[in-house]
């Protein structure tokens, strides 16, 4: 018996000797660790604009909240880069990673690392996974100009002609669909030129974003507002593509400050709405916007060339094609 308890007591004290001097850098490696040494040093964001946002600079909003999650770590630098989806093609192939990137759809990027958060949309998941959370969120509209739709049933949703703000990636027609709109006749154009040709007064229907409530507002030109609220793809995600375990740490820690109650009640400041709170707003338009609870979304990680086909079978979609309809539904997830 004495002969057993020796031996127990040895494998023990190997046990707990193997743990503190080859186990806990294993879990390093896994980087599950939890308890890094505290770092000291520059925590890399890029910041890619694939749609349009509200008002201001993303980039700008995320240096702000970043000076805030400084104090809160003292040691720890947030630096935020501009990059472009062609960008960050260009990077990767040159060997640079960020510890951290910000993106819309049309962004292809590689090495995310697993999210911890309770605040998940569903096109940043992977199975049960996280692997992209959304920070902050547009979303589409159909615009009415009073003077021309006074007469008409604005329940009726065969519309004659509308006016189409369509970005490189971004699906608005999707969003028209989905929602049980047809158009005998749409007009595509870019942001800035939709924008301006509504203005001039001569357009019924305008299939717009967020941007475009906000110019509108600016401009103090009269309009109606008709959210779109079952499909949206205008979600701001945030990953984690950090090598280093330390850094990884703090990347996930800079994720849960943003998408924080009180960093997320201050999106009016951007013009832009929260995948979960309330941001208060004055406008009613806004409001209207910020109350919106789309179920139907893409992945965060779908092809460009996959946006795209999705962008030509809408336009056929929206004249009543159910073939190309059907094929867009299964493009598509659901929350």
């Amino acid at each position: 018996m004495k002969f057993f308890r020796i031996l127990s007591g040895a494998l023990i004290i190997i046990c707990c000797a193997f743990t503190l001097l080859y186990g806990r850098y294993k879990i390093v490696e896994s980087g599950v660790d939890t308890t890094p040494e505290n770092y000291k040093g520059v925590i890399t964001i890029w910041q890619i604009d694939s749609f349009e946002g509200g008002i201001g600079s993303r980039k700008q909003y995320l240096l702000k909240v970043a000076r805030a999650f400084e104090k809160k770590y003292q040691g720890v630098l947030v630096m935020v880069i501009n990059q472009t989806p062609e960008g960050v093609i260009n990077a990767y192939k040159n060997g640079q990673i960020p510890d951290l990137i910000s993106y819309g759809t049309g962004t292809e990027i590689k090495g995310c690392e697993q999210i911890l958060t309770d605040r998940k949309v569903s096109g940043g998941m992977v199975g049960d996974t996280c692997y992209a959370t959304a920070w902050c969120r547009g979303g589409y509209v159909l615009l009415t100009n009073p003077n021309l739709t006074a007469n008409l049933d604005i329940k009726d949703k065969n519309i004659e002609k509308v006016l189409v703000s369509q970005g490189e990636f971004t699906q608005p027609l999707t969003s028209f669909i989905l929602e049980g709109y047809r158009a005998s006749e749409i007009e595509i154009l870019d942001p800035m030129s939709a924008y301006i040709k509504f203005t001039s007064g001569k357009v019924s229907h305008f299939l717009a974003t967020q941007r475009d409530i906000c110019r509108l507002i600016n401009r103090g030109m009269e309009f109606n507002v008709i959210p779109l609220e079952n499909y949206n793809d205008l979600y701001q995600y945030i990953s984690i593509t950090s090598l280093n375990v330390q850094k990884r740490f703090y990347a996930q820690q800079f994720v849960n400050y943003l998408v924080s109650d009180s960093v997320q009640e201050s999106l009016s400041l951007i013009g832009m709405y929260s995948p979960y709170v309330n941001v208060e707003y004055s406008e009613t338009q806004h409001q209207l916007m910020q109350k919106v609870k789309s179920n139907i979304n893409v992945s965060a990680f779908t092809s460009t060339i996959t946006l795209k086909e999705m962008q030509r079978l809408s336009t056929l979609a929206v004249k009543g094609d159910e073939n190309a309809l059907n094929k867009i539904k299964n493009m598509c997830i659901m929350s």
